[in-house]
């Protein structure tokens, strides 16, 4: 949904972010609010508040916004392995370093088939002659967007993961040692990362469209007249209807992450992810009229084995 609106080049990829967080936040905000007037529902400490609210500004201040600029310099198609492929190794040195994971022999067989992988889908080549809505590929910009995106997404996980593995804790047990509970509810978890976002790129569009309040959110299309003045308007209805199916699609999306990152090391749940992989070089292929070879055909074969490897491989607890 997010790489249709490269079709639009004048809307702001800050409107869309805060548009599609903002879905999440609605659908999110009412559950919480429930369950805390029911009395079900106790917020973590203060630090694993901080560190929430830290994961969130690095997935969308680096993660989201750099995420859609690689979409419109590269396309779907050269994005997506590219941005697997570099994340996967991320997480394998943060996993490794910062949340003492065990790296075996089985994990570092299956990263390099997946890194291969994702290097069959982009072209075994990076040099694609392609085009996005009639622009040239713009190879550097978009491999220093990846970087940036796959840094935010992997720091983003990498917190999560370290918060999520915290045990659940009664009130009984708490009294006992005199602790808070610092067990992280997955919708804490998807209100407070989406949130952080809508407000860091509402935040962003107020200050490239000069607007308060919600004429800021509503007006995301710079329009450019023929004398060089430049005014702000609502996008067309595609891009909104676009953007909010892009919207619940990553509140479903963010709720199987968080769970799955309550389960599973950083690393391999990176690596189970390339899945997507394949379904989004087909989107590319089918929706987006991108170029597709032979060697991406392989990759795609490739990175589902990979991801079949990955999910046979059994995690041990840490430190064992």
């Amino acid at each position: 949904m997010l790489r249709g609106l490269t079709n639009y080049p004048d809307v702001s990829s800050d409107w869309s972010i805060a548009i599609k967080e903002l879905t999440t936040v609605a659908f999110t905000l009412p559950f919480i609010v429930i369950q805390s007037l029911r009395g079900r529902y106790r917020f973590p400490c203060l630090k694993a508040i901080f560190l929430l609210i830290l994961s969130g500004v690095v997935c969308q201040a680096l993660g989201a916004r750099y995420h859609l600029f690689a979409y419109a310099a590269l396309g779907l198609a050269l994005t997506t392995p590219l941005l697997q492929a570099v994340q996967m190794i991320m997480t394998s040195l943060v996993g490794a370093v910062w949340l003492k994971e065990r790296v075996t022999k089985v994990k570092i067989a299956t990263l390099a088939l997946l890194i291969f992988a994702v290097w069959l889908l982009s072209g075994g080549s990076s040099t694609l002659e392609a085009t996005i809505a009639g622009k040239e590929l713009r190879l550097g910009f978009g491999l220093f967007c990846v970087v940036l995106a796959s840094l935010g997404y992997t720091w983003e996980l990498s917190i999560l993961r370290r918060l999520l593995r915290v045990a659940k804790t009664t009130r009984q047990e708490e009294e006992a040692a005199g602790i808070k509970n610092e067990f992280l509810p997955t919708s804490l978890g998807m209100i407070a990362v989406t949130g952080v976002g809508a407000i860091i790129c509402g935040a962003a569009l107020a200050m490239q469209n000069g607007l308060t309040g919600l004429d800021a959110i509503l007006s995301g299309m710079k329009v450019v007249a023929e004398d060089g003045s430049v005014t702000w308007t609502a996008p067309p209805t595609t891009c909104w209807i676009l953007v909010l199916i892009a919207g619940v699609a990553n509140m479903t999306g963010f709720y199987f992450q968080i769970e799955g990152l309550r389960r599973l090391f950083v690393l391999k749940q990176t690596m189970l992810a390339n899945a997507q992989a394949i379904a989004l070089t087909l989107t590319g292929f089918v929706f987006y009229h991108e170029t597709c070879t032979w060697t991406i055909g392989l990759g795609v074969v490739l990175v589902a084995v990979g991801v079949a490897v990955a999910g046979l491989d059994r995690d041990k607890p840490d430190g064992k």
